[in-house]
């Protein structure tokens, strides 16, 4: 993007702001997000799909719980410490991995899933002043995809959701968020490593069986 202007002006008019990202006609897909990039170039069969159920809900539950005990060891004088991937302080990247699920929730209710959200995040951590408060947060999270776990329809699951890699439905999302949710954990435990701090209790390989993960951590 340094060197080619035109490229960056025609990632600017599809509202995008990363690199990398693969464009096939109006759709686009940021980073290498394997279902995603399958669902784009149609290299899933019918029988590959995944659906929303309730192993996913408890998974996620018990993920989400992860997160907020990592979260809590974060000292206080490492809330502005920048993650090894980019230019985002830590409390940014614990806001992220909490807010997220809110984000999937909501597409499935209004059926659009712009990702927008993205460019707001560090605004929005702004509300939260310790990890505490942010941990709250995550709690809310937490009941509010128990209700959801309850609540949606495999109908309203199924529904199509305008997205910005393409067209999706709420499972897909769901498995999503689930994904990207259990990578960020894995690179939170990574992160309290580097600045001396042991993981509580953290999750293992047998707790993250079925859940599709990249396989580079950064």
């Amino acid at each position: 993007m340094e060197n080619d202007p035109e490229a960056l002006v025609e990632l600017e008019r599809l509202g995008l702001r990363k690199v990398p990202v693969t464009v096939v006609g109006t759709a686009a897909v940021v980073g290498f997000n394997r279902d995603e990039l399958g669902r784009l170039f149609k290299l899933k069969s019918a029988e590959e799909v995944q659906r929303a159920g309730a192993w996913l809900f408890s998974t996620l539950d018990k993920v989400l719980e992860a997160v907020i005990r990592a979260a809590l060891q974060v000292p206080p004088d490492r809330l502005s410490w920048h993650t090894p991937d980019r230019n985002r302080p830590l409390k940014v990247f614990c806001y992220h991995i909490l807010a997220d699920p809110n984000h999937v929730l909501d597409a499935i209710q209004s059926q659009k899933y712009d990702g927008s959200f993205k460019f707001a995040y560090e605004e929005a951590a702004e509300r939260f002043p310790t990890m505490a408060a942010l941990a709250r947060f995550g709690g809310q999270t937490r009941s509010r995809l128990n209700v959801a776990a309850e609540d949606l329809t495999e109908t309203a699951l199924d529904r199509p959701i305008e997205g910005y890699a393409g067209p999706t439905t709420g499972h897909e999302l769901l498995h999503h968020v689930l994904s990207h949710t259990t990578h960020h954990l894995r690179q939170l435990y990574e992160i309290l490593r580097a600045i001396g701090v042991e993981p509580i209790q953290p999750l293992g390989e047998e707790d993250f069986k079925g859940i599709r993960l990249p396989e580079s951590l950064w």
